[in-house]
């Protein structure tokens, strides 16, 4: 059940902007790397008076220049079909009408570290397509949320990614991540 929040902060509305340059979401990563918690998702939630969601820290490889990069994204837990474990996360890009590069590198390159609940983790992401896409949809969607986004970035469909743990003997260490 979602808890009522305030409604809408101008302030945090704001304050958004300021926040959202390169130093802004530096300061972020590593808030979430000490405090496991993000700034930057505090302001989303009161500039738009929705839940607060946990955040994960998610590197990948540059889709053109094989660079590692890290992002902070807000993500929801959910059971997959068989009970599998899984992460979701919405590519909204603020309603912007193209996908953030994060989502261009995981159609690149799938198998990404995620940190969430202060434990680094090796997976794969894969974007949902068809039936399981409006299941997550829904999912995600289920509180309100993303639901300004999605008008915003009409005609672009808005990409729901799936994360799921890979145990695999062969997959790269967590200092490899860095």
């Amino acid at each position: 059940m979602a808890v009522p929040t305030s409604g809408p902060s101008r302030f945090w509305q704001r304050m958004i902007p300021w926040f959202s340059h390169p130093m802004g979401l530096a300061i972020d990563r590593v808030l979430v790397r000490i405090l496991d918690r993000s700034l930057m998702g505090h302001m989303y939630h009161r500039a738009a008076g929705m839940p607060l969601r946990p955040h994960l820290l998610l590197r990948t490889i540059h889709w053109k220049t094989g660079a590692v990069r890290t992002i902070v994204l807000p993500y929801q837990r959910s059971r997959g079909p068989n009970g599998e474990e899984r992460l979701l996360v919405v590519a909204s890009h603020g309603g912007r009408p193209t996908d953030p590069i994060w989502c261009l590198n995981l159609r690149a390159h799938p198998l990404v570290w995620y940190r969430a609940q202060r434990q680094w983790t090796f997976g794969r992401a894969r974007i949902a397509q068809g039936a399981e896409r409006e299941a997550v949809w829904k999912e995600i969607t289920a509180e309100g949320a993303y639901r300004h986004y999605e008008k915003a970035a009409h005609p672009r469909i808005i990409p729901a990614v799936v994360i799921e743990p890979r145990v695999d003997p062969q997959r790269p260490r967590e200092d490899m991540a860095a």
